[in-house]
């Protein structure tokens, strides 16, 4: 359980939606590729990083 100031835990939020952006790239960097789809989500302290149809895989708060 994080046991630090609001502030600290603002910092380490935006670095975890940071990490999931770049997820989320590589995730649609390697459908790019065509050797297949990959599908589902991941549940981060960053967010949830989607396959949305059409769109690729995307960041959503939670």
């Amino acid at each position: 359980m994080f046991t630090g100031t609001p502030k600290e835990l603002r910092k380490l939020q935006d670095q975890a939606r940071k990490l999931a952006l770049q997820t989320a790239d590589l995730l649609n960097q390697l459908d790019a590729l065509g050797l297949g789809s990959g599908s589902g989500q991941l549940h981060t302290p960053g967010g949830i990083i989607r396959n949305r149809l059409g769109q690729g895989w995307i960041v959503t708060d939670r």
